[in-house]
């Protein structure tokens, strides 16, 4: 059996293009060393579970942990820092389900970059991530746990990280990215550009996606991502094609059950998707083209849909600069055509969603889903998306977060916690401009933005 990967070693300069970075970057961007204690006073809290906020409480956070939430003062340990909210909105650090940390730039600048600028660009990426508000992202194809790694040591400062590494892909599929009629590697050619840059690995028959799903899993995934339907940002494959046979989907979700995690996957069609679901597979990505039938049958298997709606507003206005092509563009538009009815019949049947963005290339646009969101669910209900709903989803890896909970502001979870100058629950659009509106950003006890100007 001949079995191609892209070359482990293409990854090797970018992260050694990342450890090079530490000495300047993170000399600019690491966070203030973090005290024993933080003691956030006069904060109206939303906790990711509820729909209103809870005035006058003070939260205290002991190391990395959320230690005491009480309405009643708490005295600070001895040195800690005290902060003032003055009746800012606490939340939970934000978290993206679907994202591409080296989906930097557009794939048409980025597909030629060298391993070493990609090293560049994930860290400008997952900075960038942090900066906005999202203490947690799970990486939907392209980053390995090398990436996750760095981000743990402090090399990059950036949000806590699930990666997936490279999706899977059938030939002529999804996250086949060769360019026009050139030469498959399992006849003899290298692997191309786009793959060699980690993004998917190309496999055929169950054999040879087990043995890439157990490579990804050796190399630090915490789940793992395959590529089931045509797809918009693709050339050769239309929306309507069905990706994988049961076998080799079955191969996947094998290899991951062994690992005690699960099997994402790329669909919009509703044949892809039922196929998915027959055969283990309950976390959907898209499935923005599905009629009611199919989102009932995912809600009575307990399946999560997670969609995005940024991503397609980004493609709409600055695709055709971004490089997409009239054919890339025709199938935007034909799963905006196709969606009549989808969001509404998701919260008919109360699908698991979670919040992703999915942007390749613009990811400073990555807020603006909190008010697209709004045009269809209450602000609670996209801020619980954000929150409760994606450690949910996250958390569905069981043995592989070594991290513990997060998502909520409760006491023994996580520290991630955002204080922001305005009330999201009235008007979620402020979350659109974080460099303003954020006026604090902690995650894991350590704060990394602080604009409160009310510390003791």
């Amino acid at each position: 059996m001949n079995f191609v990967l892209s070359p482990r070693g293409a990854w090797r300069p970018a992260l050694f293009a990342l450890g090079l970075l530490a000495a300047t970057a993170f000399a600019e961007t690491a966070p203030v060393a973090a005290p024993t204690a933080i003691l956030i006073r006069n904060a109206r809290v939303f906790d990711g579970l509820g729909d209103a906020l809870t005035d006058g409480l003070s939260v205290l956070v002991v190391g990395d942990k959320i230690a005491k939430i009480s309405k009643d003062p708490i005295v600070p340990p001895e040195g800690a820092v005290v902060i003032d909210a003055q009746g800012r909105t606490l939340t939970p650090g934000f978290i993206d389900v679907h994202m591409h940390a080296s989906a930097f730039l557009p794939g048409s600048i980025s597909d030629h970059a060298s391993p070493w600028q990609m090293g560049v660009y994930m860290a400008k990426s997952l900075e960038g991530f942090l900066q906005r508000g999202f203490t947690t992202v799970r990486d939907a194809g392209g980053a390995d746990g090398s990436i996750a790694d760095l981000i743990d040591k402090g090399y990059i400062a950036g949000p806590r990280l699930f990666p997936s590494g490279p999706a899977l892909s059938q030939t002529g599929g999804h996250g086949d990215n060769r360019a026009p009629y050139s030469a498959h590697p399992y006849f003899g050619r290298s692997q191309e550009l786009a793959m060699s840059r980690g993004l998917s690995w190309l496999v055929d028959g169950p054999d040879e996606v087990l043995r890439a799903a157990r490579e990804n899993l050796k190399n630090g995934a915490t789940q793992i991502k395959i590529l089931a339907s045509g797809g918009v940002l693709s050339q050769f494959d239309p929306l309507h094609t069905v990706q994988f046979t049961p076998e080799e989907i079955r191969a996947a979700v094998a290899a991951a059950s062994n690992w005690g995690t699960y099997v994402m996957a790329h669909a919009y069609n509703v044949k892809s998707v039922r196929q998915l679901l027959d055969n283990g597979v309950l976390q959907i990505m898209h499935g923005h083209l599905l009629d009611e039938d199919t989102i009932k049958l995912a809600a009575e298997k307990g399946a999560v849909i997670e969609f995005e709606l940024v991503w397609q507003w980004s493609d709409e206005v600055h695709g055709k600069a971004n490089g997409l092509s009239d054919v890339n563009l025709a199938k935007l538009h034909q799963i905006k055509a196709g969606m009549a009815g989808y969001l509404a019949n998701l919260k008919k049947y109360h699908v698991l969603t979670g919040f992703g963005t999915d942007l390749v290339g613009n990811q400073e646009f990555q807020n603006k889903e909190f008010t697209l969101r709004a045009e269809y669910f209450p602000p609670a209900e996209v801020l619980r998306q954000a929150t409760s709903q994606g450690y949910a989803i996250i958390s569905l890896c069981g043995p592989l977060n070594k991290y513990g909970k997060f998502g909520t502001i409760e006491e023994g979870n996580q520290a991630d916690i955002l204080l922001i100058n305005g009330d999201p629950l009235k008007d979620i659009s402020i979350l659109e401009k974080p460099e303003t509106t954020l006026a604090l950003i902690m995650k894991d006890g350590k704060i990394f933005k602080n604009l409160t100007g009310r510390v003791q």
